[in-house]
C-alpha cells in the first residue's frame, strides 16, 4: 500500500464511515456491521448521543460491559469524557448534523478517560447525518495511531469501489441542492423539470449545473452517471 499522508488516511476513515452506513441501508444488521469495526465504534441515539450499542473495542478500552456503560450512560459521559469535550459535543453537532448532507462526513476529537491511567487520550470520531430511518447514528472512533492499521481489514468489510474513493472528497464538496440536482439529472429530468420538482427558476438550475460541472468536473453525460452510480443517486 502506498505511503498515506494523515489528510488522506483521514479522508479514507470518513470514506468507511459513509460505506458502513451503507450496508446498514442496504439490509445488513446494524450490530453485526459495527461489530466488525477493527477501531472503536458505536450506534448512538440523536440528540442525546446515548450510545444503543458498541462494540468489543469500545468495551476493552472504556474497561466496562456495555450493559453496564448504558445503565449509567450520563455518569459514564461525566467520569470518562473530558468535560471540555462533552461540552464542546453539546454546542456544535447537533448544528453540523442540521447543516451537513447525508453524503458528507464529521470528524472531531473526543478525549477519553484511559481506566488503567486516568490520562486522557484523543479518539477521532466521524460520523455522519443519518440516512436510517429511526434516525440512529453512526460513530467510528480510531486513535491517532490507529492511522495505518487495520487498512486492509476495512478495506475487506467496505465495498472498495476504486471511484467513489478516488472521488469521495470532491463529492462531499456538493451541497444539499447540487445533490438534488444531480439526482435529477442523472435519472433523466431536464432543466424545466427540475425547476418543477424543486420549485426553483430555471436560471437557478443552470446556475447549479454549472456548479456541478465545475465542483466534479463533468465532461460528458458518462461523467455524471459515474458520479450518480457511485453514490446511489439512480432510481432503479
Amino acid at each position: 500500500m502506498p505511503y498515506l499522508t494523515e489528510q488522506e488516511q483521514l479522508e479514507r476513515f470518513e470514506y468507511y464511515t459513509l460505506q458502513l452506513e451503507e450496508r446498514i441501508l442496504e439490509g445488513e444488521d446494524p450490530e453485526a456491521v459495527v461489530d466488525e469495526v477493527p477501531y472503536v465504534s458505536h450506534l448512538c441515539k440523536p440528540g442525546t448521543f446515548e450510545a444503543t450499542y458498541a462494540n468489543k473495542i469500545y468495551e476493552d478500552y472504556t474497561g466496562k460491559e456495555f450493559e453496564e456503560i448504558q445503565q449509567g450512560w450520563m455518569k459514564f459521559v461525566l467520569t470518562t469524557i473530558h468535560p471540555s469535550t462533552v461540552n464542546n459535543i453539546l454546542k456544535f453537532l447537533p448544528g453540523l448534523y442540521e447543516r451537513k448532507n447525508v453524503n458528507q462526513t464529521i470528524s472531531f476529537i473526543q478525549y477519553v478517560k484511559n481506566p488503567k491511567d486516568n490520562r486522557y487520550f484523543p479518539l477521532i470520531t466521524l460520523t455522519k447525518p443519518t440516512k436510517l430511518d429511526n434516525g440512529m447514528l453512526l460513530w467510528v472512533q480510531p486513535r491517532p495511531d490507529d492511522f495505518g492499521k487495520h487498512t486492509k481489514k476495512m478495506e475487506r468489510i467496505v465495498r472498495m469501489d476504486e471511484f467513489k474513493l478516488k472521488h469521495f472528497k470532491r463529492f462531499q464538496q456538493l451541497t444539499n441542492r447540487e445533490v438534488d440536482v444531480l439526482k435529477l439529472l442523472a435519472n433523466g429530468c431536464n432543466n424545466p423539470q427540475i425547476a418543477e420538482q424543486l420549485f426553483l427558476s430555471r436560471s437557478t438550475v443552470e446556475t447549479h449545473r454549472k456548479n456541478l460541472k465545475r465542483k466534479l468536473e463533468l465532461n460528458s453525460l458518462r461523467d455524471l452517471m459515474r458520479y450518480a452510480f457511485a453514490f446511489n443517486l439512480v432510481e432503479v
